[in-house]
């Protein structure tokens, strides 16, 4: 391949390119370069494996005897020195533009430049001008990525994918700013020029050239694999290619898990079917169970927990309140956690996306049917946004079929006390279960009183940057603040009736911690990371009236036991059968291990956060 061509005839000319052979081996010692800069020999990223140092030496013996045959016969060249430096500092332009990793791993950035030449100068040589319908699409997805990356952390798959196309209005708002604005339309003109600029060089340079680059780009690839950092990842998530393969396998994700939604709701049985009692209640007690399905509470910032902001000043004057510092969120999606919190499926292995075990696979519906078919009047109250066709809104309206009733109210549940009360008062002496699920602190952080917030500055945006990071996270503090006065309203209606509120966010939310992450950007981009954290942690508790005591003696004893439960470590999968245990409901579906009012209950010992800060205490170590 030392051979140059013409630019203008495309015919071979004797002689060596000298000056593109310097550039090629400039490219592959840019390879190299962050192992020289960080080369530890005891990293396992270093060196790789005999098998790679094998094939690395075949590549490189084939390489030679190859480029004395060519020399001969003059199959291969490389371009000119202008025309190579021009497509080099192209693709290092469009690489820095369009691929996100390039900002957290250096040693990405060149391996990302090199899959760039290979992909791009392929699929052209088959293609011609046509492939450019193809790349500029996915450069404008990279460079989406790039920019959603450098200011919020977050990286292409299935969980973003779903949030972009189902978001609501005002969740879509929060990211129209005017520099985004300015970000996009800079981005899509300077994509559109260069790739202008890229099929005119491409279209001057003759096509055993551009073979010739490419050949050479994979062979120093193959041959410098044992040294490159982060090889045997990086080949797969870097340039056009990693931006195709991620917007198709967050594609396919969301596919999936659609479907496994819509099968969920239909093809599950309601634990109604099989025989169930509930020997504890005759049926006008006028009793009430109220579940709280809360939205992106973290348990490190509830006051009750220890936090140093006091969010929650009513709740934390509740005598008998009982909190579990250390619950863990099934999911970062809504969805999953409330499949995990309303039925018996147990979160799946492998992190938030992974393929559930048999035996942690939902067997029976929603615990509300029992409820139902055991005298309970079974009522939901819902936001407005509820109404929306999102996934997470299906499948809460599929699993909330027992209602007799839902409340959509005008903006958020917590606007809707009024209607609580009256819902207290109508129901008399019937046993009541209300269902509540609100917005609470989700993104963008709104719901909380705007005229007297607690906390100031505050901004209910998501702008992760210089000195309104502050503000962003007195405007989540205000929304937890909101909740304490709402739950501590609902109290006040269910005073003098025997009552158990428990309540349980779905997910917590980051705010601007671990490496500047903000919302739930990197949920499901990292396989663990969102158990690791404090996202996961959620705020979880109960209250329990006297009343509720000293209906039956098993409700003492359950509430007993449910307040000595508060140490151990929960996760979602408890509440199911918890519900259950309370009441003293029976049924074939009930799992003792998982309810915390009974004495065999076990903790949760899975996935969980590394990093619990001090105030939310030690968790009681598994039972073997």
């Amino acid at each position: 391949m030392n051979n140059d061509i013409s630019e203008n005839t495309g015919t071979a000319k004797p002689g060596k390119n000298i000056g593109s052979w310097l550039l090629m081996g400039l490219l592959a010692l840019l390879l190299l370069t962050p192992l020289c800069v960080k080369f530890d020999l005891y990293t396992p990223h270093c060196l790789a494996s005999a098998a790679s140092w094998w094939k690395s030496s075949l590549v490189l013996v084939i390489s030679i005897i190859f480029l004395i045959i060519n020399s001969k016969k003059g199959w291969l060249c490389l371009p000119r020195p202008g025309k190579l430096a021009a497509l080099l500092a192209m693709v290092f332009f469009l690489t820095a533009l369009t691929c996100p990793f390039t900002y957290s791993e250096t040693e990405l950035f060149f391996h990302s430049s090199a899959m760039f030449i290979c992909v791009v100068v392929g699929i052209w040589l088959l293609l011609r001008g046509f492939s450019f319908i193809l790349f500029i699409p996915l450069m404008l997805i990279g460079m989406l990525e790039a920019g959603a990356f450098i200011q919020y952390r977050s990286m292409l798959n299935s969980m973003v994918l779903v949030e972009a196309l189902e978001c609501s209005e005002e969740e879509f708002m929060v990211y129209v700013t005017p520099l985004n604005i300015t970000l996009i339309v800079l981005g899509v003109t300077i994509i559109a020029v260069s790739s202008y600029l890229l099929n005119r060089l491409l279209h001057s340079i003759p096509k055993r050239a551009l073979l010739g680059t490419v050949i050479c780009t994979i062979c120093s690839f193959y041959i410098l694999y044992p040294f490159l950092p982060n090889g045997c990842t990086s080949l797969s998530k870097v340039g056009i290619n990693g931006a195709f393969k991620r917007t198709s396998q967050s594609y396919r994700d969301m596919k999936k898990a659609a479907k496994a939604d819509a099968k969920l709701a239909t093809s599950i049985p309601s634990p109604a079917a099989q025989p169930s009692s509930l020997p504890t209640l005759q049926g006008n007690e006028g009793c009430v169970i109220v579940f709280h399905i809360g939205e992106s509470v973290r348990a490190d910032r509830l006051s009750f927990n220890g936090f140093s902001r006091d969010t929650t000043p009513l709740l934390s004057k509740v005598p008998n309140l009982m909190s579990w510092k250390r619950c863990v969120a099934a999911s970062g999606l809504t969805v999953t956690s409330l499949h995990v919190l309303l039925t018996n499926a147990r979160r799946a292995e492998g992190g938030v996306y992974g393929t559930p075990a048999d035996d942690m696979k939902a067997t029976c519906g929603p615990v509300l049917d029992l409820f139902k078919a055991n005298g309970f009047d079974v009522r939901c109250f819902l936001g407005s946004l509820n109404k929306q066709s999102i996934r997470a809104d299906k499948a809460l309206r599929n699993l909330t079929q027992a209602c007799s009733k839902r409340y959509y109210t005008r903006g958020d549940v917590m606007d809707a006390t009024e209607q609580i009360h009256q819902c207290l008062q109508e129901s008399g002496t019937k046993n009541l279960f209300l269902m509540v699920n609100n917005e609470g602190s989700h993104l963008p952080f709104r719901n909380y009183d705007h005229e007297n917030p607690p906390f100031t500055p505050s901004k209910p945006i998501l702008q992760p940057n210089g000195s309104d990071e502050e503000a962003v996270r007195n405007a989540y503090d205000n929304t937890i603040h909101y909740t304490d006065r709402f739950v501590h309203r609902v109290l006040e209606s269910l005073k003098g009736r025997p009552y158990v509120y428990i309540y349980v966010s779905d997910h917590g939310e980051y705010l601007g911690d671990y490496d500047g992450t903000w919302g739930r950007a990197r949920v499901g981009a990292e396989k663990g990371f969102f158990h690791s954290t404090q996202a996961a942690a959620v705020g979880a508790f109960a209250i329990c009236s006297p009343e509720f005591e000293a209906l039956n003696p098993h409700f003492a004893q359950a509430v007993q036991q449910m307040r000595s439960s508060t140490a151990m470590q929960i996760g979602h999968e408890h509440y199911f059968h918890t519900l259950l245990g309370l009441v003293g409901l029976q049924t074939p579906y009930y799992n003792a291990e998982l309810d915390l009012c009974s004495p065999a209950a076990k903790p949760y010992d899975g996935p969980a956060p590394t990093d619990w800060p001090a105030h939310l205490g030690i968790p009681s170590a598994p039972e073997q």
